[in-house]
């Protein structure tokens, strides 16, 4: 799992950790397992920084600000790009071939940047309201939730969408096992959720628990519904699911707090 962790970070951060050499499907199918390690880091990121940011006066706004732009400085800003690529890809109505054209052009239709607009300012708000109110396992729970998404759209039986790139790598490579394993961690993370202002609530880390598990099966039901619209999943995908996991659990973070 170490090498699993250290591929992991390698994809989806612009640390240096990663090994030498291309990883065959098995080495990558152990990374995308690993993927909630990789949301710890990020959630690590942007909670220390956008409390440092607000221990200094900068206020909430500016806080969360600062943190969500730790993170896309970290992640290279991928999930971003990844989510406005599907919503134009999806917002285009067109068939399996124009829509992954759409989305593999590198412009950003008036949907993708309508969408992304909306998701950037629901992390920046929600971030920023979790900071003033004192918060820390909220937020990184937030992140690590986000990155357990990926696991089930990459489930055996579940195909990419084309046959080369990242999507053509990990689709399919999820084992049940892991699946479940990870949706542990999905509704563990879902309960820290209610970390900040609801500990003294009985009831919020189980209402916490239910809303992370909700969200991974609606990532499962994003992904069918990419196989319709695609033909399979790809890379950006799993990182629209990714942001805009992030974006939902954040928000339900402060709705718990």
């Amino acid at each position: 799992m170490v090498d699993a962790v250290r591929l992991a970070l390698s994809w989806m951060t612009v640390l240096p950790v990663g090994g030498r050499g291309v990883p065959g499907p098995t080495e990558a199918g152990r990374a995308m397992t690993a993927l909630p390690v990789v949301g710890l880091v990020c959630g690590v990121v942007a909670t220390a920084t956008a409390h440092g940011a607000y221990v200094l006066g900068a206020g909430s706004v500016i806080a969360g600000v600062v943190g969500i732009a730790a993170v896309l400085a970290l992640t290279r800003a991928m999930h971003v790009d990844a989510l406005a690529d599907t919503a134009d890809g999806l917002g285009s109505y067109a068939g399996p071939e124009r829509a992954l054209e759409i989305m593999r052009s590198g412009s950003v239709g008036p949907m993708g940047a309508a969408v992304l607009v909306l998701v950037l300012l629901a992390e920046v708000a929600a971030l920023g309201a979790l900071v003033a109110s004192g918060a820390w396992l909220a937020p990184i729970a937030a992140f690590v939730l986000s990155r357990c998404l990926p696991v089930i759209q990459l489930r055996r039986g579940v195909p990419a969408a084309t046959t080369t790139g990242f999507g053509a790598m990990v689709a399919g490579s999820q084992s049940r096992a892991a699946v479940v394993a990870v949706a542990l961690i999905c509704a563990a993370a879902g309960a820290g959720l209610a970390g900040s202002g609801s500990a003294t609530t009985w009831w919020a880390p189980a209402v916490g628990a239910a809303i992370g598990l909700s969200l991974y099966a609606a990532a499962a039901g994003f992904a069918r519904h990419a196989v319709r619209r695609f033909g399979g999943v790809n890379g950006d995908v799993l990182g629209a699911g990714i942001e805009a996991g992030t974006a939902a659990a954040l928000v339900v973070a402060v709705i718990l707090a």
